[in-house]
């Protein structure tokens, strides 16, 4: 199983594992020889193949890891060619960069030492921090993912299916073949549904894209109807361990019940006792076996720890016997059992429909009054990728884009020059607004097309006197305005304009 990245965990500990590693004492007068032991000392697990992704720094020399969704600072020891790759990548070495790679954090094999590391067994990419996404970019939902730039273009693939974008055609082929597995060189044949055949080359091999601003760890070769395609490759990190995910209760240890959570981003809050009196322990969690999670607490407020506890699932419930502190191993004196409070029984499938729509022309210009919940979505899009808005504000228009009857925000930023905005796009969820693409030089009004991509409405811009149609890949829109497909006049539009009366001329706050 893959792990995002290193997790937080909240909990309430200190009474539970302080009580759980120490024997109470005896209460008869039996007179017992001592006998001097030194306990055996027990490894910390290790997880390999594990993914992570967030920042890397390097400050004296020394890299650094900041993973996303967690503040907290991890010096990194590698044998990859990791300052290499970031010299290609950074333009000063005091410059973060983003990276996803496959390693592990772990304590320090100095049985004193109370900090952690991380280790970089391969990086999978990297980019400077204002070509990319950064921590808002998706990875959960492709198998293998690969793009080149000249000419644009890009495949994304899920279970067996290979979507193929490029300036000449939308494409979704059907996979005959192997699936990708890593460190291994392979060749994807797959087939659409007119018989058309697309071939995909895949080797393991350093790629760098956009002038070096990118590091891919794949290099790639497309063969279609409509050409060669050279570019870079990266592997998603389908989690097979979202089943852990949910909300966890354990009742009345020493007369304190525990709540856990485990987020689907790897984060965890264990709980215990009243929220005026809670003990909490941070770290965090990883797994690459169905029926184990392993719960590394690496600090207990600002002071630093080495704990380790392993659960064991059975059904729906999580149980803990032992702990291993200090790489000494020791039975509990009470086992942990954890029931899920909110699973699912069975998930179905979901496939995507293409949908007819009926469309009534509209013309929908940035509102006078700000829209709070977008403000913060896009408050949440600036802390997501570590960086301070500053004096940046924004406007936004809703429209229901990919037909599910939940109205999507278009949402412009202030950053405008002559060549157009920057455009960002969040999905309406059951959970809220989740970032779905950012797209660069965009200029408003933007129309909206009849012809939609994987339940997606192609959106139509007018550039330089020309007409361009951005179409959604699966994933996102393409991230430049340059990289659509020219079209000509849209005699395909729905009559829906967003932000009809062009820039606004209002803004609001992000903060």
């Amino acid at each position: 199983m893959r792990l995002s990245y290193p997790l937080l965990i909240s909990t309430s500990l200190i009474t539970l594992l302080s009580a759980c590693t120490s024997a109470p004492p005896k209460t008869n007068t039996e007179t017992v020889s001592e006998v001097s032991t030194t306990p055996q000392a027990t490894p910390f697990s290790h997880i390999l193949g594990t993914s992570f992704r967030g920042q890397l720094s390097y400050k004296n020399n020394q890299a650094y890891f900041t993973p996303c969704d967690d503040p907290e600072q991890y010096a990194i020891q590698t044998e990859e060619p990791l300052a290499e790759i970031y010299q290609q990548i950074g333009n000063s070495k005091s410059e973060p960069v983003y990276i996803e790679f496959a390693g592990e954090i772990s304590f320090t094999d100095k049985k004193y030492s109370k900090s952690v590391v991380t280790r970089i067994d391969k990086v999978h990419h990297m980019a400077s921090a204002k070509s990319s996404l950064q921590c808002a970019k998706a990875v959960d939902n492709f198998s293998f993912k690969a793009t080149g730039d000249m000419p644009y273009w890009r495949i994304n693939i899920y279970d067996n299916q290979l979507y193929f974008a490029a300036k000449t055609s939308n494409q979704s082929y059907t996979i005959t073949n192997s699936k990708i597995e890593s460190e291994r060189q392979h060749t994807l044949h797959a087939i659409d549904d007119n018989d058309q055949r697309l071939t995909l080359k895949i080797e393991p091999e350093q790629c760098y894209l956009s002038d070096h601003k990118e590091y891919w760890g794949y290099t790639t070769k497309v063969e279609s109807v409509d050409g060669q395609f050279f570019g870079c490759g990266e592997l998603g990190e389908l989690d097979n361990d979202q089943s852990y995910t949910g909300e966890y209760f354990s009742q009345a240890i020493q007369q304190q019940d525990i709540n856990l959570s485990l987020n689907d981003n790897h984060t965890v809050v264990f709980q215990q006792g009243e929220i005026s009196e809670q003990n909490i322990k941070t770290g965090f969690w990883k797994s690459n076996t169905p029926d184990t999670v392993v719960v590394m607490l690496t600090k207990e407020g600002d002071k630093n720890i080495r704990e380790e506890l392993v659960f064991k699932r059975e059904g729906l419930s999580l149980s803990c016997t032992e702990i291993n502190k200090d790489n000494v191993l020791t039975p509990l004196d009470h086992p942990i059992t954890f029931d899920k409070m909110n699973a699912k029984h069975g998930d179905l499938d979901s496939e995507t429909i293409q949908v007819t729509r009926q469309f009534s022309p509209q013309q929908l210009d940035a509102p006078n009054q700000v829209d709070v919940e977008v403000q913060q979505a896009v408050r949440q899009y600036f802390k997501i990728h570590r960086t301070d808005p500053k004096n940046t504000r924004f406007n936004s228009v809703r429209f229901d884009l990919n037909s599910d009857g939940k109205e999507e925000a278009i949402v412009l930023l202030d950053w405008c020059s002559s060549n157009g905005c920057e455009m960002l796009v969040f999905e309406e969820k059951d959970k809220g607004l989740v970032f779905s693409s950012r797209v660069s030089r965009i200029e408003a009004p933007i129309e909206v097309a009849q012809t939609q991509h994987f339940s997606w409405q192609d959106l139509l811009v007018k550039k330089d006197q020309k007409w361009l149609q951005l179409e959604s890949d699966g994933l996102s829109y393409p991230l430049k305005v340059t990289d659509a497909k020219a079209v000509d006049a849209p005699l395909e539009s729905t009559g829906v304009l967003l932000f009809s009366q062009g820039r606004p001329t209002t803004w609001f706050s992000i903060k």
